[in-house]
């Protein structure tokens, strides 16, 4: 049996030859591809290309590579991160789980695009041997137990507002519309 630095040693192997892995995060189980490979997810998940996709970081400092935060993000990622809280700004979805095995992944690879385990449209899984059966090319999948914690909140961030899209555990107070 592999112990987490193997599993995160085999994901970042799968993930650095343009392979997807299916993942337990702190909600849901994910379906996982560096962003040089996103329409992998799109292609596997059979979704419109239109709908976006999270990008996983290791450390709430880590979205910084991916968007220059504003004050309010900065505010929601100092308070709510890590944890199920998704950010969108500039047009990019990120989130830092709190998950241990996602940050170390993300840590050795950098960030990760990651939507829900299941084929678009179909119900969200809550257990590994769910999700791979959604996915029987994906070679590589993590069980890491039950995941059903709703899926994390999101919010997009402009320079006036706070908009919450889809509400999840977490709430952000005084900054919805």
């Amino acid at each position: 049996m592999e112990g987490p630095a193997e599993l995160v040693e085999m994901a970042a192997a799968e993930l650095q030859a343009g392979r997807a892995v299916i993942i337990p995060t702190d909600t849901v189980y994910g379906l996982a591809a560096l962003p040089d490979n996103v329409d992998l997810l799109f292609e596997l998940k059979q979704r419109p290309a239109d709908k976006a996709v999270a990008i996983l970081v290791a450390r709430p400092t880590d979205a910084e590579e991916l968007f220059d935060p504003l004050p309010a993000t900065r505010r929601l990622m100092e308070e709510c991160w890590p944890g199920a809280l998704t950010i969108v700004q500039d047009g990019r979805g990120v989130r830092c789980p709190d998950h241990l095995l996602v940050q170390a992944l993300a840590a050795a690879v950098g960030p990760i695009a990651t939507t829900s385990a299941n084929l678009s449209g179909q119900p969200t899984p809550h257990t590994a041997a769910e999700a791979a059966a959604s996915f029987p090319t994906v070679q590589l999948v993590i069980d890491g137990g039950l995941c059903q914690a709703p899926a994390s909140t999101v919010v997009e961030v402009t320079e006036d507002r706070v908009s919450v899209l889809r509400q999840g555990d977490v709430v952000v107070e005084g900054m919805a519309d």
